[in-house]
């Protein structure tokens, strides 16, 4: 009786070398991020940087936030005349400061700040969320990538500019809100549109503090996906 061969399945596989670990590109640097922001917003914000799928991305070098005791932070036409709690207050600060980050609680329109900033902080990407401090035209320059904000706001940009929009917004009856990211100018709130986030219902007996609370927390996914888009290169332009 004729022996029977060997399947094909029982001799060894033979597979590609891979390439040498040494031959690899190696991933392109981190981009260096600082944040100016408190209360939800900022917390927001610096939450999605200092997780995945940003993390792997970036590298956040700084944080100003406000201390709502200085007068230089506008408490009095901000949100911070609304009941809110210390922790709200500290909020930010405190998540900084457990990730060892860098947290400036000062005026922003000082020699001292703009060295730190420049020097120190050096970042490519700005990102402002809920600050009570105006930015000088000198500091968001400096950001190869850009100096963005996220405000409260009508879906036609611009909208609402200034430190309440939202009870500006529900003294004209609107039912809606969303947040915006435009870039930061000159012009106060009302820098280039870049995005707007998903509607949410306006309460009719809401403020700013209330809104700030039922806003932020939904819009993790978003805040990624525009920071994400920030971070891709240029399309080359083939002639």
């Amino acid at each position: 009786m004729n022996t029977m061969p060997l399947l094909l399945r029982d001799e060894p596989q033979l597979f590609p070398n891979p390439p040498s670990i040494y031959l690899a590109a190696e991933p392109p640097p981190k981009v260096r991020v600082a944040v100016f922001g408190s209360f939800h917003g900022g917390y927001h914000v610096l939450r999605q940087l200092l997780r995945e799928p940003l993390a792997s991305h970036v590298t956040v070098t700084g944080l100003a936030t406000d201390d709502p005791k200085q007068p230089f932070t506008h408490a009095n036409v901000r949100l911070w005349r609304h009941v809110h709690t210390k922790i709200e207050e500290e909020w930010v600060a405190k998540m900084a400061k457990a990730n060892g980050l860098p947290v400036y609680r000062g005026r922003i329109k000082t020699p001292e700040f703009e060295r730190m900033f420049v020097e120190d902080w050096a970042p490519d990407l700005c990102l402002m969320a809920t600050f009570g401090q105006m930015i000088p035209q000198r500091l968001f320059a400096v950001p190869r990538l850009g100096f963005y904000n996220f405000h409260h706001s009508d879906v036609p940009w611009p909208s609402y500019p200034g430190p309440d929009p939202i009870g500006d917004m529900l003294r004209d009856g609107k039912t809606h809100v969303v947040i915006t990211m435009h870039e930061v100018s000159a012009v106060l709130d009302g820098g280039r549109f870049v995005a707007h986030s998903p509607r949410v219902p306006l309460p009719p007996d809401g403020n700013g503090a209330i809104v700030h609370r039922m806003t932020w927390p939904r819009m993790g996914g978003w805040i990624s996906d525009q920071v994400l888009r920030l971070l891709q290169p240029a399309p080359v332009m083939i002639h």
